[in-house]
């Protein structure tokens, strides 16, 4: 079984609590089969915690990650097995081997990248950027609550989302083009989801910059937004 622990990304930023995993992984275990976590728009503290299994108390047979494993800087991913599932796939019998390789892989600059973001996680205090961001993140979104043209105003760790009301919804509806190049005109990288907007921030954004985003939003809606 694969999943999207805590929030469903390109799907809508769709967020589930924290028991829904827990089950999930009962639910795997029962049927002797495995969990698997894509963890790649999760992980790295996105969801509050280094990774969104943590707050489950869910440890995946399988994790993927990347995005985060070098903040951002360079692509890479890394995949993290149990023991149990490395030892079935490694061999010195090369009859037995299950070989697998890349042009890509271990590529120096983007290990180099990882290397020194795991140095500033260990050297500054990100954990708490992670904290603050997410506490200004749920601020933020309330100045939404009450207005008539969103809805479903939802925020996990750093990740806030919310659906602009509009005649048409879902990942291709047409105002998802109309949403990015209004927010492109005015110097900020949004990537609608067709109607759903939402916000992964970098760690060190600022409160003035978040409430221009916030602002951006807000003036979208007068222009994008209908009411119920």
């Amino acid at each position: 079984l694969i999943v999207e622990p805590l929030v469903l990304g390109a799907g809508g930023m769709l967020m589930y609590p924290a028991w829904v995993l827990t089950e999930l992984k009962r639910i795997t275990e029962a049927a002797g089969t495995l969990l698997i976590a894509d963890e790649v728009m999760t992980g790295w503290g996105r969801t509050g915690t280094m990774f969104a299994c943590e707050q489950a108390s869910v440890s995946p047979d399988i994790l993927c990650t990347s995005k985060g494993l070098t903040g951002g800087t360079i692509p890479l991913a890394a995949t993290i097995a149990t023991d149990a599932i490395f030892q079935a796939h490694y061999s010195e019998d090369r009859k037995k081997t299950f070989f697998h390789s890349s042009s890509y892989t271990a590529n120096p600059i983007a290990c180099a990248a990882a290397l020194a973001n795991v140095e500033i996680w260990h050297d500054e205090p990100v954990a708490e950027r992670i904290a603050a961001l997410s506490e200004r993140q749920a601020a933020g979104l309330r100045r939404f609550r009450d207005n008539p043209r969103f809805t479903d105003c939802r925020t996990t760790g750093t990740i806030a989302a919310l659906d602009l009301r509009t005649g048409s919804a879902g990942y291709l509806a047409e105002i998802g083009p109309k949403l990015r190049a209004f927010f492109l005109e005015r110097g900020l990288l949004v990537r609608p989801l067709g109607n759903v907007l939402y916000l992964l921030p970098p760690y060190r954004i600022t409160g003035n910059e978040l409430d221009g985003l916030y602002d951006a939003i807000e003036e979208a809606g007068e222009r994008f937004g209908s009411k119920p």
